[in-house]
């Protein structure tokens, strides 16, 4: 007597490890506290403002935030180069009513409040209501 396993078996086996593989990498992040659902994301790094107060970077395996200044709002935000959990770029910032802290504040102003990893330079821009934020993150520091 020949043991042959039956087509029905194999189907419900291969069912069962694709959805258990399924649900570890949807719920993955919970667990692992990471990432990896970025990975597939062809787009990124990304930049964009939350609130219209905090410049918010979005890489693969990371998220760089660091807040604009008190009566400033982000103008043209751009990355120049970014990685996998790397960014470099820059925003201008404009106050609204045209004054606001110089380059020096701001830059002293977000040294307690930025994330590890990360670096911001500050100069005056071309207007005087204007400032150009330079800054780069590194995740693995």
């Amino acid at each position: 007597m020949k043991n042959r396993s039956h087509p029905s078996l194999i189907l419900c086996v291969i069912a069962l490890l694709g959805s258990s593989l399924w649900f570890f990498a949807a719920n993955s992040t919970l667990f692992t506290n990471s990432r990896i659902d970025r990975v597939l994301e062809s787009d990124l790094p990304q930049i964009t403002t939350e609130n219209e107060r905090i410049v918010y970077c979005r890489m693969q395996a990371d998220d760089f935030r660091f807040p604009l200044p008190p009566h400033g709002t982000a103008l043209d935000p751009q990355i120049s180069s970014g990685g996998y959990d790397t960014v470099e770029g820059s925003v201008r910032v404009r106050y609204i009513g045209g004054f606001g802290m110089s380059s020096a504040q701001y830059e002293e102003w977000l040294r307690e409040r930025l994330q590890t990893g990360g670096w911001v330079t500050v100069k005056n821009g071309e207007a005087s209501a204007d400032l150009i934020v330079s800054f780069s993150y590194f995740g693995d520091k």
